[in-house]
C-alpha cells in the first residue's frame, strides 16, 4: 500500500459513512433508488416508464402537445 493510500483510507471511510449508500446497501442498477418506481430518485426503466415522477409527467405533457404520439407514431413508415 502506498503512503497516499494509507493516508486516504480513513477519509474514504468517513465519506462512505456520510453517504446514503454504503457497503451493505450499495447503489447499483438493481437498487430501488436507481429504478423508475414512482419517486424522484429512479431514472432506470420499470414497466416501460423511465425517469422520476417529474420526468414522466413532463414527457407525458410533451407527448400530448406533439402531433406524434402512441396512436400516431413517428417511425420509418411515416418519415
Amino acid at each position: 500500500m502506498s503512503k497516499l493510500e494509507g493516508v486516504s483510507l480513513p477519509f474514504r471511510t468517513c465519506s462512505v459513512v456520510r453517504n446514503d449508500y454504503n457497503y451493505n446497501d450499495e447503489y447499483n442498477v438493481g437498487h430501488p433508488d436507481a429504478l423508475s418506481t414512482g419517486d424522484e430518485n429512479g431514472k432506470g426503466v420499470v414497466n416501460e416508464q423511465a425517469g422520476g415522477t417529474t420526468d414522466i409527467k413532463v414527457r407525458e405533457c410533451s407527448i400530448a402537445r406533439n402531433k406524434y404520439n402512441n396512436n400516431n407514431q413517428y417511425n420509418d413508415a411515416t418519415a
